[in-house]
């Protein structure tokens, strides 16, 4: 009888520790389920919040002005409902850089004025001092530089006053583009909400080096040509006969090979030897390189042209021809 009892005890404290056991299994379990789940709800956020577009990104927006390069670089904030943009979000009394993050750089590759102010070659970080009666345009020589602190405008090198203007159209995003191209300069304009300023920038020009009549004189002649259809230099193929002449102190030639309907008037000015770059003429003057063509004459023992290849920057040729006399 002792005997079974003993026995009826040791079953039922195995058969408790293995319910026991078993519980804390359960337990264990929900606890996993429990913690996978906060784990992968948190890498979902965490891949959300890495796809996730930043509140100004970075915009960059360049133009070449006869061989002068104008490149700018600067976060774009957007105005997303706040409201006034100036005297508000760009508060007055403060010099601050038109853009966010680090400062909005500006670079020339060559010496430019803006609005009649000269400015060196070099890159720049951009500031503009807002006053409710005025602004005022800087250019700071240190360019790498966050949006704060300010500079003092008075401490620049070069400052001067700027007119805003208010524009029909609203620009939800900071935006700078060159809304006009001349030949000698760029209007550079930076617009946001219904606010603009329009800077006037001048390159210096290519200076031109003309022939002398003596010179031109190897050259003039009546050439039988070949065009080869090269968009967009040469927008077919054909042939012709074409002048080679002095006419108003430019080697001059006539050529009609598209892409618009009017003949290519245009001066040859010399590059190297034998070797010439074509400026399209307006009313006589040049106007216009074209693009980055090249004419490469062959001359004979007394450096009389027989032929030239007409050539574009990847050494594709659009046109040739020979001499006919």
């Amino acid at each position: 009888m002792l005997r079974h009892n003993l026995s009826n005890l040791i079953r039922r404290a195995i058969e408790a520790q293995i319910k026991k056991t078993r519980t804390m299994k359960r337990i264990i379990f929900k606890t996993c389920l429990a913690l996978s789940g906060v784990v992968l709800t948190a890498l979902c956020l965490a891949t959300t919040s890495t796809g996730q577009i930043a509140a100004s990104e970075l915009g960059t927006v360049s133009q070449a002005v006869d061989g002068t390069l104008i490149s700018i670089e600067y976060s774009r904030p957007s105005r997303r409902d706040r409201d006034p943009l100036f005297g508000g979000v760009m508060a007055y009394g403060q010099v601050i850089t038109p853009g966010a993050n680090m400062a909005t750089t500006i670079e020339f590759s060559k010496n430019v004025t803006i609005n009649g102010n000269a400015v060196p070659a070099g890159k720049y970080s951009v500031w503009i001092g807002f006053e409710e009666d005025g602004w005022e345009f800087g250019l700071d020589e240190t360019w790498q530089r966050f949006h704060g602190p300010h500079p003092v405008m008075d401490d620049l090198e070069i400052h001067f006053p700027v007119q805003p203007q208010e524009m029909p159209l609203e620009m939800e995003t900071l935006t700078f583009h060159f809304p006009a191209v001349r030949k000698d300069g760029t209007t550079l304009r930076m617009h946001w909400g219904t606010t603009a300023i329009d800077l006037d920038v001048k390159v210096e020009p290519t200076p031109l080096v003309n022939i002398t009549a003596e010179e031109a004189a190897l050259y003039e002649g009546m050439y039988a040509i070949t065009i080869y259809k090269n968009p967009p230099w040469a927008m077919y193929d054909g042939s012709a006969e074409v002048p080679l002449t002095y006419e108003g102190g430019y080697l001059h030639t006539i050529l009609n090979i598209g892409p618009y309907s009017d003949p290519h008037d245009m001066a040859l000015f010399p590059k190297s030897p034998q070797v010439f770059y074509p400026i399209l003429l307006m009313d006589g003057e040049p106007a216009e390189k074209f693009g980055t063509a090249y004419f490469e004459f062959e001359v004979d023992s007394s450096g009389r042209a027989i032929s030239f290849e007409a050539r574009r920057e990847d050494d594709s040729i659009f046109v040739s021809g020979k001499r006919m006399e």
